[in-house]
């Protein structure tokens, strides 16, 4: 049998061979390597040193550029602000008309409305109405009166929505609409009990002057601020209140409706809205006040006097609220403070109609422009105009390719870092062109 297999003196002929390829191979190998790290170091070696110094300096910077845009070269101030009434009123309550007196009911909270014929506080369970007026009432108004208090009352009965004479004389009128602002609030009016002259017919008005105050039963006069017998304090008077009649000797007596000063206070003007008003438990005297707000809404502030010796009346700007909408504003006047040291007031009025009525009592951001030295100009970085100050100066724009040409304009006014600029070529600069500004 023949045996094809290689010889054993052949194999390792051929295994010495590939072993001398393999270490030939991985000689040439490093060899080209050290040849390359050879001439790397050689070529580091002979590296100039201005070769050395332009590698470590850092890129020359772009340059700096900034957006043309067109509109107004404008001072502008912000502070905080509050949204009011300026109508500030304080009123005392009126003299009570019992000692002690205190304040048993508060039924206007402060912010809400006050209207004219309002019930505002209640002092012994007893009713204070805020009324319209010039003066205080001065004395118990009954059947007959006649003078300026009895118009101003008439007056603020018409005003409070009751249809009243203002003729200045208390007559049956008047005597029946003082009643229906008594029974509109849920209480009796104050009522005193008169002996009324006989004129042939029992229960008939008395002539001016034969009137005399007195009780039922012909002795003293009824206490001015009690309701009378058949009515409570809680509910409207009756028909008998004012008109029953009872016979007194051979002359007919008569229940009537008064207006008692103790129960109505006199402010300049309504409606207003509450400000402050007496606690419960309070011990009423003319010493206690009613605060009242009056007036159209207006944004006011209290600023240094540094900052309101800059602003100028009739100035525009903005109210910002807390929910991000913005109202225009003008500035309406500056009232100065009592000292070099003290703040000035600052009060705003809408621009355009009133303030929105939801803005009562918004704290928000004035912004207002106080100078404005251009308007709808070309607006460039004060540093971008070149030569300016005065007279022509020039600009850097930059082209579509990254270079620059330099074009003419004239600086026609300056403000905190910004100038309105006027090309010398309409054509050479327009809104969103960019300029050099390093």
């Amino acid at each position: 049998m023949r045996d094809d297999s290689p010889s054993s003196g052949s194999t390792g002929a051929n295994l010495t061979l590939i072993r001398s390829r393999k270490t030939l191979a991985v000689g040439g190998s490093a060899a080209i390597v050290a040849l390359l790290a050879g001439g790397w170091g050689l070529a580091h070696a002979f590296e100039s040193p201005a070769q050395r110094e332009a590698a470590a300096t850092a890129p020359s910077p772009l340059p700096v550029t900034s957006e043309v845009r067109v509109g107004d070269l404008t001072r502008r101030i912000t502070f905080q602000a509050t949204v009011g009434r300026t109508g500030l009123m304080s009123v005392a309550l009126p003299a009570p008309a019992a000692e002690p007196a205190y304040v048993t009911g508060k039924p206007t909270s402060a912010g809400a409305p006050v209207t004219a014929g309002q019930v505002v506080t209640e002092v012994n369970g007893r009713p204070v109405f805020a009324v319209t007026g010039a003066f205080p009432f001065y004395r118990e108004l009954r059947r007959d009166h006649t003078g300026p208090d009895v118009r101003q009352l008439q007056t603020a009965l018409r005003d409070a929505g009751i249809p009243t004479t203002v003729d200045g004389v208390f007559g049956a009128g008047t005597e029946r609409s003082l009643a229906a602002l008594y029974s509109r609030a849920g209480h009796a009016p104050p009522t005193e009990v008169a002996i009324e002259e006989d004129r042939g017919v029992p229960g008939t008005d008395a002539t001016p002057g034969t009137g005399a105050a007195v009780d039922a039963t012909g002795a003293q006069p009824a206490p001015v601020g009690t309701p009378a017998p058949s009515s409570s304090a809680g509910s409207a008077p009756s028909a008998a209140d004012t008109s029953d009649t009872e016979a007194t000797s051979d002359r007919p007596i008569r229940r009537r409706v008064v207006a008692s000063p103790s129960e109505f206070v006199v402010v300049p003007t309504l409606p207003a809205v509450a400000a402050e008003t007496p606690a419960v438990g309070t011990a009423a005297s003319s010493e206690v006040q009613l605060r009242l707000e009056s007036g159209r809404l207006r944004v006011t502030a209290d600023v240094p006097v540094l900052i309101a010796e800059t602003l100028i009346e009739g100035s525009t700007g903005t109210f910002s609220a807390p929910d991000g909408a913005t109202t225009p504003i003008t500035l309406e006047t500056v009232v100065p403070g009592g000292d070099d040291d003290a703040e000035s007031r600052v009060i705003l009025d809408a621009a355009d109609g009133e303030l929105a009525a939801d803005l009562l009592g918004a704290e928000g951001l004035v912004a207002l422009d106080i100078e404005t030295v251009q308007t709808g100009s070309l607006i460039v970085p004060t540093v971008a105009v070149a030569g300016g100050g005065s007279g022509e100066a020039h600009l850097l724009v930059e082209e579509d390719d990254g270079t620059f040409r330099r074009i003419p304009v004239i600086e026609t006014g300056q403000l905190d870092g910004e100038s309105a600029v006027e090309p010398t070529d309409p054509d050479d600069l327009a809104e969103g062109d960019r300029v050099r500004v390093d």
